[in-house]
C-alpha cells in the first residue's frame, strides 16, 4: 500500500501532468526524496516516503494542477464572447473611488489632448529636427509618454504632423516652459540613446603608465589564470618585457601615457553619462578587477613600447576583449584581503545572499517572440526580501586598463536597464514568491507560465567601507546555466539547484563609490521627461582621485596576495 497518493483532476491531460517521459514525476522525486509511481488504472500517482516529503510532494503536484487550472481559464476569457453570464461583483466603496479618481485623470488627460475651447495667454512648441526618429518612440504610441506632462502640468499638448512638433498652451507661463522642456527632453532622451553602440557599448583599451621602462608583448595566459565562463576558444593578454627596454629618451613619452588616459576617461564617462543623463532607467557604475583578455588582436609577435602600444594596438576599435572577473577559485586567498579591514570598516549586516536569475518572459502578444528578463532576489530570515526586476540590459561604457605592474587589470563599466512592475500579484510577482531556500540554503525555484529560467548566479557578498565613500565587495560566484536542462518540465515543479552541479564557482572584487548609487537612484523614479537632480559633470570631473584611488586599492590586492605581480617592488 502507498504511503500517500494524488488523484489526478479529471479535467486536465495526464500526460501534461507528468510531463514528457513522466519527467514531472522524476523531478518531483529528486527534490522531495519520494519514490513515485503511477498507476493508470485509478488514474492517480502512489507516493512513498516520510511525511514531511509526501507533504512537499502533495504541495508540488497542486501546484501543476493549479497552474494548468489557470491556464484554462485565461484561454476560457480569451475565447468569451458577448451573451449571458452572471452579473459582475458589487465594487466595494474604496474600489468605487479608486476607480472615481482614475476615470478623472484620464479625462483630465483626454480633455487637454484636444484644443482649448478658449484662447489661452501663453503657448510654445518644440519642433522635433531628426525626422528619421519614429515619433511614437518618443511620445509614444498612443500618447503615453505626453499623458503624464499634460496632467502635472496643467496645459494643452499635442502633436501637430505637418510642422513634426509639439504644441503647448496653457494659462500658467511656468507651467508652458516646464511642458515644453520636458517634452523638449524626451526627444533628447531618444536621440542620444541613439549613439550608442548596440553591441557592447562604447569600449576603451588602455595601459597604466609602469614606474620603470619597459616593452609589452601578447602573450599566452598564464596556467593560473580563470577565463571568463562563458569564454569559449583562444585569447591571448598583455605582458611585461623586463629585458628590452627602451631606449634612452623613451621614458620621457611614457610620462605623457597617464595624462592622456585621465582626459580620455574624463570624456568617455562624461559623453556616457550625458547620454544616460535622461534615462528614466536603472544605472550603474562599477569597477572590478581582473585580467583582460584579448579576442581579437594582432597576430604580430614583436613587442611594442608603451607609446606605441598605446596608439597603435589599443586605441584600434578592431581590438576585441573580454574581462576575466575571477581573482581566484579559493576563498582563503581572500583571507588576508578581509583582514585588511578593521571592524568600523566592516558594513552594517555585511553577509549579503543574493541570486541573479535570468529568465525569458511570454510575450503580451502571441506573435512575438519571448524576451529576456534579470532578476535581483535577496532571503531576509529564509523568506523573500528585497527583489527587483528589469529587461533590456544594455552596456554603454567599458574602460579597460592594464596594469601590468600589478600583474593585473581593472574594467569600469555603466550599464543601465529597464525597471519592470514588481507588484506581488503580476507575473514578475508571481514567480519570485514562489522561490524558497531549502534546509541547505540552496535556491528552489519554480517555472511559471510567464517567466521560465535560463542561468542563476548565487551570489555571496561581504560590504566593507573604504576611504571616504567607497565601497569594496568581496563576493562568491556560483553559476549555472538552465537553458535547455528543464524544458520538457511543466510549470509548478520545484527545481533544486543543489542537485545541479553548477557551471562555474569563483570570487571577485567590486569597487564603487555610493553617492554613485545614491545619485542614479533617482534615475529608476523619473516622470515623463524629468531630470535628475545630479549632473555629469559631478562626476567625471572627479576622474584624477578616482585613479589614484584605484592604485591604492591595487596596492592592497598585491599586499594581500590576491593578484599576482609581475615586477618586484624592489625594480621600482
Amino acid at each position: 500500500m502507498p504511503d500517500e497518493v494524488w488523484l489526478i483532476p479529471p479535467n486536465i491531460d495526464v500526460k501534461l501532468v507528468l510531463g514528457d517521459r513522466k519527467i514531472n514525476m522524476t523531478r518531483i522525486e529528486e527534490s522531495t526524496n519520494t519514490h513515485m509511481s503511477y498507476n493508470e488504472v485509478e488514474g492517480q500517482i502512489e507516493m512513498w516516503g516520510t511525511r514531511h516529503d509526501l507533504d512537499q510532494a502533495i504541495m508540488q503536484w497542486n501546484m501543476i494542477a493549479q497552474n494548468f487550472h489557470d491556464e484554462q481559464i485565461k484561454n476560457r476569457t480569451a475565447r468569451k464572447v458577448k451573451g449571458w453570464a452572471r452579473p459582475e461583483k458589487a465594487l466595494t466603496e474604496k474600489q468605487i473611488r479608486k476607480l472615481q479618481r482614475r476615470e478623472a485623470r484620464e479625462k483630465e488627460g483626454q480633455n487637454l489632448k484636444c484644443f482649448p475651447k478658449i484662447d489661452l495667454p501663453f503657448s510654445s512648441h518644440f519642433y522635433f529636427q531628426d525626422r528619421e526618429i519614429p515619433i511614437s518612440r518618443i511620445i509614444g504610441e498612443k500618447d503615453e509618454f505626453l499623458n503624464p506632462i499634460r496632467v502635472q502640468t496643467k496645459c494643452y499638448m499635442w502633436y501637430d504632423p505637418q510642422n513634426h512638433m509639439v504644441r503647448v498652451v496653457g494659462d500658467d507661463e511656468d507651467n508652458v516652459y516646464e511642458a515644453i522642456s520636458r517634452v523638449k527632453n524626451l526627444y533628447l532622451k531618444v536621440f542620444l540613446a541613439r549613439n550608442i553602440p548596440i553591441k557592447k557599448g562604447w569600449v576603451y583599451h588602455m595601459i597604466e603608465q609602469p614606474r620603470i621602462p619597459y616593452k609589452v608583448r601578447i602573450a599566452d595566459p598564464p596556467n593560473w589564470l580563470i577565463p571568463p565562463y562563458d569564454l569559449i576558444g583562444f585569447f591571448k593578454i598583455l605582458e611585461p618585457v623586463i629585458d628590452e627596454q627602451p631606449k634612452n629618451g623613451t621614458k620621457i613619452e611614457i610620462f605623457d601615457v597617464n595624462s592622456e588616459n585621465v582626459k580620455r576617461i574624463e570624456d568617455a564617462i562624461l559623453k556616457a553619462l550625458q547620454t544616460v543623463y535622461l534615462f528614466d532607467e536603472e544605472i550603474k557604475m562599477r569597477i572590478r578587477f581582473g585580467q583582460i583578455c584579448l579576442t581579437y588582436f594582432p597576430k604580430d609577435k614583436s613587442s611594442w613600447s608603451i607609446d606605441k602600444l598605446n596608439n597603435l594596438i589599443l586605441k584600434d576599435t578592431r581590438l576585441q576583449s573580454r574581462f576575466a572577473t575571477c581573482l581566484t577559485t579559493d576563498y582563503n586567498q581572500l583571507k588576508q584581503l578581509e583582514e585588511f579591514f578593521t571592524n568600523d570598516q566592516v558594513w552594517e549586516n555585511s553577509s549579503f545572499h543574493e541570486f541573479k536569475i535570468y529568465a525569458s518572459r511570454r510575450p503580451i502578444k502571441y506573435d512575438e517572440q519571448r524576451w529576456t528578463c534579470a532578476f535581483d532576489v535577496s532571503f531576509r530570515n529564509g523568506k523573500i526580501g528585497l527583489w527587483n526586476a528589469v529587461t533590456n540590459e544594455k552596456n554603454v561604457l567599458e574602460i579597460n586598463m592594464a596594469c601590468l605592474d600589478y600583474g593585473g587589470s581593472w574594467r569600469l563599466s555603466i550599464k543601465t536597464a529597464k525597471r519592470l512592475s514588481i507588484d506581488k500579484f503580476g507575473s514578475q510577482g508571481v514567480f519570485v514568491y514562489k522561490l524558497r531556500l531549502s534546509p541547505q540554503n540552496h535556491l528552489v525555484y519554480t517555472n511559471t507560465e510567464d517567466v521560465v529560467v535560463t542561468s542563476v548566479c548565487e551570489k555571496h557578498k561581504k560590504k566593507f567601507l573604504w576611504k571616504d565613500d567607497f565601497i569594496i565587495e568581496i563576493t562568491r560566484y556560483e553559476y549555472w546555466n538552465c537553458e535547455g536542462k528543464f524544458l520538457n518540465i511543466s510549470p509548478g515543479v520545484e527545481i533544486l539547484l543543489q542537485r545541479e552541479p553548477s557551471e562555474n564557482v569563483s570570487f571577485g572584487v567590486t569597487l564603487y563609490k555610493k553617492s554613485w548609487d545614491d545619485d542614479f537612484s533617482a534615475n529608476g523614479n523619473l516622470n515623463s521627461g524629468e531630470v535628475p537632480e545630479w549632473y555629469p559633470d559631478d562626476i567625471s570631473g572627479g576622474v584624477k582621485p578616482m585613479l589614484d584611488n584605484i592604485n591604492d586599492f591595487l596596492n592592497v590586492l598585491q599586499d594581500s596576495n590576491v593578484i599576482k605581480s609581475n615586477i618586484s617592488k624592489c625594480d621600482f
